[in-house]
């Protein structure tokens, strides 16, 4: 929910919380002030646990080889990963695709096939720093840019036995069967990204403010008994409700504890 000015706010929560909570850093390395302000941080950021979005602005791992857009991909990955590996961070988030995906199954199919292999480069890349790659639920049907239905979404992952994150948010809007999801990808599944809305705009609005029934979801994720990271992924109008954004995870905390 930060740009590059904003993300020492970040310091608030980590002041309040005391390392009871941690941060997942979104990486703007498109923008040439993120690294200094990023390396500002880093003192507070190696007290807490840290997990890393890969960079999603001007990135796309369905990008063709060789082009300015996968060059550019590879470069702030390589970025996120140095970065990572400072902080020990626990994971970094993958996105098969950002971009639109047109109707035409052959350009999906090979739009596919490049990610899938960028993947495997990546967690090759991160791996070499003992970092795991989580695979994201990606895309909305009201951004035209869902790569992988829910079905696909789990076939995929169970044939790759991909380490998974799964982004309720996105998954809801997409109308998935999260429970489904949830309990079939099962051990698969290392974290979540947590956040609401009106089950067809990805708003990422705070975790009760939607549709989605944030406590049926909870009650999925303690019957898989399985220990995960809960990732609060909120977007930047919800920024400036500070006192609702500690309510939410305080509650969190609760759970959790």
């Amino acid at each position: 929910m930060y740009s590059t000015k904003t993300f020492p706010r970040i310091q608030r929560y980590l002041d309040f919380f005391q390392g009871a909570v941690g941060v997942e850093v979104f990486p703007l390395f498109h923008d040439r002030d993120f690294d200094a302000e990023l390396n500002r941080l880093l003192p507070a950021l190696e007290k807490v646990p840290v997990t890393f979005h890969e960079p999603y602005y001007q990135a796309d791992h369905t990008a063709p080889e060789g082009s300015e857009v996968c060059e550019q991909t590879d470069e702030m990955f390589q970025k996120t990963v140095h970065a990572a590996e400072k902080l020990k961070a626990r994971h970094i988030v993958f996105h098969h695709n950002n971009c639109r995906v047109p109707d035409d199954p052959s350009l999906r199919a090979q739009m596919l096939e490049r990610s899938c292999l960028q993947y495997r480069k990546a967690e090759e890349i991160a791996m070499q720093a003992g970092i795991p790659v989580l695979v994201e639920n990606v895309g909305v049907h009201s951004r035209g840019n869902v790569l992988l239905d829910e079905d696909a979404f789990i076939r995929l992952c169970k044939k790759e036995k991909y380490p998974v994150l799964i982004d309720i948010g996105h998954a809801h809007a997409n109308g998935w069967d999260i429970d489904h999801l949830c309990r079939t990808l099962g051990d698969q599944i290392h974290a979540y990204h947590l956040h609401n809305n009106d089950g067809i705009h990805d708003s990422h609005r705070r975790i009760h403010d939607g549709t989605l029934d944030f406590n049926a979801f909870l009650r999925t994720v303690r019957d898989i008994g399985r220990p995960v990271d809960l990732v609060v992924e909120y977007a930047a109008q919800v920024e400036p409700d500070e006192a609702g954004i500690r309510a939410d995870l305080e509650e969190l905390l609760k759970c959790a504890g």
